[in-house]
């Protein structure tokens, strides 16, 4: 209850009641009915109250009371691939789950070229529908390509405590090409490795012949690790892309791995953001070919900052 977190912030802050009543010019008997929640503070006495305590109206208000040091180990106890699991199945609107879906989407279909605005990408979600501009012409590859994410993005939550395997990865690329403009082509194998030669950035990737062998490697090596940090994850999906092993949808499948992996380790999951795209690019060029790993480490870690403030924002 409200009084009870006006006393903690108080105790925090080493304030007497007197210095709370002399600030909010009351008597000393009116802050202590505060917080023995016998009399509750009117509006303009809560917006006083947060900025003396230095902290949100929200925050002053919530039912749990979590000190800020105590956040990141608080996120860091949820189990966040059970709580995307139980929201899934909710269907509601407006948590966890519905947000991770819309926001992964955009950001991870937008970083390859999508067009589709993140208003348009959260109707899509919503109504199963899109409104544009009567002059605008819209890709039916990012329509298609939009929806089979959010059916990637579920699989993906339902196999995430699941061991990496290339049948999954492969699976993966199938949901997220299936019935787009490539998927028609003979030459372009959904679900399946490259058989034509690609390149990222001006750089050359692993042959198509190539390709089957250097995945089983990088499999083998991800499966004997021990211990499975986020380094390992960052260092798994530069080794993904350098592969390229798929002829389109690379670096969505790689995006989403991670994402699967964090969750299977329990570890706070990251999307890249479009906003950061160049920082992301800028990042996976150093780390591959000059083995300069700091940006693109900082990069992940910095997307996993803002996805616990999404953790926060609707979990707390």
């Amino acid at each position: 209850m409200v009084g009870d977190n006006i006393k903690k912030y108080r105790e925090l802050k080493n304030l007497t009641q007197k210095d709370v009543a002399d600030y909010l010019e009351v008597s000393t008997a009116t802050v202590s009915k505060y917080e023995s929640n016998s009399l509750e503070p009117n509006i303009a006495s809560i917006k006083n109250l947060a900025k003396l305590f230095e902290i949100s109206i929200d925050e002053l208000l919530a039912d749990d009371f979590i000190l800020k040091e105590d956040e990141e180990s608080y996120v860091a106890s949820l189990n966040v691939l059970q709580i995307l699991r139980e929201q899934k199945q909710m269907k509601l609107k407006g948590n966890l789950y519905h947000n991770t879906q819309i926001v992964l989407t955009y950001n991870s279909n937008h970083i390859e070229g999508s067009k589709l605005t993140e208003e348009q990408t959260r109707f899509i979600y919503e109504t199963n529908s899109l409104v544009t501009d009567k002059d605008s012409i819209t890709n039916l590859n990012d329509i298609t390509e939009t929806t089979n994410h959010f059916k990637l993005v579920d699989y993906m939550i339902d196999v995430a405590d699941k061991k990496l395997t290339e049948k999954m990865i492969k699976e993966f690329h199938k949901i997220l090409k299936d019935g787009t403009s490539d998927s028609r082509q003979d030459w372009f194998a959904v679900g399946d490795y490259k058989k034509l030669p690609n390149e990222v950035g001006g750089h050359s990737t692993t042959a198509p012949k190539d390709v089957e062998k250097e995945m089983k490697k990088l499999l083998e090596w991800y499966s004997s690790l021990d211990i499975v940090t986020i380094y390992e994850i960052i260092e798994f999906h530069s080794r993904f892309e350098k592969i390229h092993p798929f002829q389109d949808g690379n670096g969505r499948i790689g995006r989403i791995i991670a994402f699967k992996e964090c969750l299977k380790h329990n570890l706070v999951p990251f999307i890249i953001m479009d906003e950061d795209k160049l920082f992301y690019y800028r990042g996976l060029n150093k780390y591959q070919f000059s083995k300069e790993k700091g940006y693109l480490i900082d990069t992940c870690l910095n997307a996993q900052d803002q996805y616990m403030k999404m953790i926060k924002k609707y979990l707390f």
